[in-house]
């Protein structure tokens, strides 16, 4: 894909809208003479927004690179399941950093985590994110906390997309032993540029949730420990802004929406990036549940500072 943050994209798009074959011309040309690395995603932009005005041989070059991408694809998954776990073809990313924490917990702790990123051609695509924080004092454990969530995404209408997202949450000090939320829905891409990029999504799903048992000061039980199973509906949405070639905004929020409890979380970070492999991040996330367990807070907010690298 071109890198619009280079700017020659929207000259294009000008010339396309004013109608001036000349200047659309002049600006392809610089931009090839510019840019040779990106010659690919230069010829392809310029054939999707007129193709009529290029030359035959651009037009064919685009064609050459479009099939030797199919022929690499098909290829590949000629492979079997090497296919699917081929690591080389996976993104991710490792990070490791500072957690600053209130609700539930209020300290600082460590943070890890590990992300990986997958498109299988031009419809599939799927997200796994792990993360872990821990925190100690005094040689006791303060902080446990892990979370992992996997999200596939099926693209087979141009900007309608069905979604399957599954999360595992495991908090020791949260009141639950576990809580597993499996959602479907359909969403839309409402913004997808090189610069910035807008969707939201929806669906019923369900929670499953281990609540621990609950005392009192003088060790009575309140209430047994139970597993509960909850119909929700999941609204959401993804925005992802490049501020500049190194620094980039990411944005996720979502309600659940439950019989017996609303969930509203949003996580935001922002991400610079110091060379090829290595990043400083720093991210917000901030939860609300309207119905916690006993001797839970209802709001938790994560603060954290971290290096991220790329592999």
């Amino acid at each position: 894909m071109a890198d619009g943050s280079k700017g020659y994209d929207k000259l294009l798009e000008t010339a396309v809208a004013s109608d001036d074959q000349a200047t659309f011309d002049t600006i392809l040309e610089a931009a090839l003479a510019t840019w040779p690395d990106d010659r690919e995603a230069i010829l392809a932009m310029a054939k999707g927004l007129k193709p009529e005005w290029m030359e035959p041989a651009q037009i064919q070059e685009v064609e050459e690179a479009e099939a030797r991408k199919v022929a690499a694809e098909e290829a590949s998954k000629a492979r079997g399941i090497i296919y699917y776990l081929d690591p080389s073809l996976w993104n991710g990313q490792a990070e490791l950093g500072a957690t600053s924490s209130t609700g539930d917990s209020d300290e600082q702790s460590i943070s890890m985590g590990l992300s990986f990123r997958r498109d299988f051609g031009e419809r599939w695509s799927h997200d796994l994110d792990l993360n872990f924080d821990l925190g100690r004092n005094s040689g006791e454990t303060t902080r446990q906390r892990f979370v992992t969530k996997y999200e596939a995404i099926w693209r087979p209408w141009n900007g309608t997309y069905a979604v399957n997202y599954t999360e595992l949450e495991m908090d020791k000090f949260s009141g639950y032993d576990y809580r597993v939320i499996e959602n479907i829905g359909i969403g839309y891409q409402l913004i997808d540029t090189d610069r910035q990029k807008l969707r939201f999504q929806g669906g019923p799903g369900i929670r499953i949730s281990r609540v621990e048992a609950t005392f009192d000061e003088f060790g009575t039980m309140l209430s047994p420990t139970m597993t509960e199973k909850e119909f929700l509906g999941r609204i959401s949405s993804t925005y992802e802004l490049k501020l500049t070639d190194s620094v980039s905004f990411k944005d996720r929020a979502s309600v659940l929406i439950g019989v017996d409890m609303t969930t509203v979380e949003n996580w935001m970070e922002l991400t610079a990036r110091i060379n090829a492999h290595l990043a400083a991040r720093f991210s917000f996330e901030v939860q609300y549940e309207s119905a916690p367990p006993v001797g839970t807070a209802a709001w938790d907010t994560i603060t954290r500072a971290a290096l991220v690298y790329d592999f």
